[in-house]
């Protein structure tokens, strides 16, 4: 029989959310430029439809703030955090195709958030704020890799952010009691930053305009240095034994690494050495089994389909020419397993198979955005995905789900109908953040 949820007695007091706090953790991004090319002595651009170029990478993380809780359920905040890490794309100019690799090296961040408690330990929040990022200047290079003796300064970008997590009370890590004070913090963050021109001594000016999506996992030392404690009302353990469904919403960003074959078998673009990107928005709807197989630990199996518009860009640089592209759809089946960070709360790693749908694409000429005669067929591709999240339960059947998952996919060959007859390889790796509702019918205690 599943073990059943441990029987949880009103504490005197709430947990104190008020005081200064530290964090510090490590999380993984994924950026989209939007870019085009400008001639330096006329200001007109030569290359005038935006191309989307991507990066992907891991990051660290660490912050100082403060939270005041002025109401029974309600949490207010200020903070500043720092990310270093090496989030690793390309920046690019089709005319005449030269190509560098460019990185998020740094970001900083100020601003304010709100939260509020789902249960005394566990608290939901959203937040926003000023943010400035740091790139990397690049070496450019020639499509078939040979140096082209040019190259495009660092930068820094300013601009904004909005941002949503989960926090709860650590009481316990792996059966071992810990201290009062500590917090499990988990963040998804959208920066949208200023566009910027990069010279190039002797050739067009590129102008780069990225956005960022992170997503961060922080402990959390919060030093209650003072405020209100509210009485705690009693709460009900949980029941995670059972069938669920689920249906959400989400936000997502990719990176395809691309490489381009001429039909002589000559290698245009050689070694993925050019990095595209997309973003947008999706639906979710899911299906699964959770076992509480022991007093604190869940298991599971699950399976959920996505809908999906997250759009970029795809190219041939040979003939200027590039084509919006979208992931339409994606079906997922995995195993999940959780630990109860209280009765109500779980946090969980899941991982299994994923498989995604992009739609074709219509190429025009990138100069100036008129019919290039070429097209690519729409693919499916396979392969996996690791992810993870927060679950709490807000009624007796009723839960909230916060997720994130990224996906890694095989290369796929898309051959060109029409144009220079070149077959275009595309890998793209996935990167979603969900919310959604999961009805558990509660057949087993």
């Amino acid at each position: 029989m599943p073990a059943k949820a441990p029987a949880l007695k009103a504490p005197v007091a709430a947990t104190n959310w008020t005081g200064l706090w530290a964090s510090a953790g490590y999380g993984y991004g994924i950026w989209s430029a939007d870019t085009t090319t400008v001639s330096p002595t006329t200001g007109v651009c030569d290359l005038c439809v935006p191309q989307t170029q991507g990066g992907k990478g891991w990051l660290g993380v660490v912050g100082v703030g403060y939270d005041y809780q002025f109401a029974p359920q309600w949490v207010a905040g200020v903070f500043g955090d720092f990310n270093f890490g090496s989030i690793k794309g390309t920046v690019q100019d089709q005319n005449p195709v030269y190509t560098g690799v460019v990185k998020e090296q740094t970001a900083w961040a100020v601003g304010g958030r709100l939260g509020w408690l789902v249960t005394p330990d566990s608290l939901v929040y959203a937040n926003g704020g000023f943010t400035s990022a740091r790139f990397s200047g690049s070496d450019l290079i020639l499509f078939s890799g040979v140096p082209a003796g040019l190259s495009t300064p660092a930068v820094t970008v300013n601009g904004w952010f909005v941002g949503a997590g989960t926090e709860t009370v650590v009481n316990s890590l792996l059966g071992i009691q810990v201290g009062p004070g500590w917090f499990w913090r988990n963040e998804y963050r959208y920066a949208s930053y200023d566009s910027k021109t990069l010279p190039v001594a002797g050739n067009d000016s590129i102008t780069f305009k990225p956005v960022v999506q992170t997503v961060t996992s922080q402990v959390v030392y919060k030093f209650n240095t003072g405020g209100p404690r509210y009485a705690a009302a009693p709460v009900a353990p949980a029941n995670w034994n059972g069938f669920y469904v689920n249906a959400g919403l989400g936000y997502g960003g990719w990176e395809a690494d691309e490489g381009i074959t001429r039909s002589n078998g000559a290698c245009y673009l050689c070694g993925f050495i050019d990095t595209q990107g997309g973003k947008g928005w999706l639906g979710t709807v899911g299906v699964g089994f959770d076992w509480q197989v022991m007093p604190r630990v869940i298991a599971g199996a699950f399976a959920d389909f996505q809908g999906s518009s997250l759009k970029g860009t795809i190219q041939d640089p040979g003939p200027t020419a590039s084509g919006d592209i979208k992931q339409t759809s994606a079906w997922a089946a995995g195993v999940r397993g959780g630990w109860l960070a209280t009765p109500q709360v779980l946090a969980y790693g899941n991982i299994g198979f994923a498989s995604a749908r992009f739609s074709g694409a219509t190429l025009v000429n990138s100069t100036d955005g008129t019919p290039a005669g070429i097209t690519l067929p729409a693919a499916t591709y396979n392969g996996w995905f690791l992810g993870g999240g927060v679950e709490a339960a807000i009624m007796q059947n009723l839960f909230w789900r916060n997720e994130y998952r990224v996906s890694y996919y095989g290369a796929k060959t898309l051959t060109e109908a029409g144009g220079p007859a070149s077959s275009i390889d595309f890998k793209p790796t996935v990167q979603t953040v969900t919310t959604q509702l999961v009805y558990k019918f509660n057949l087993w205690r």
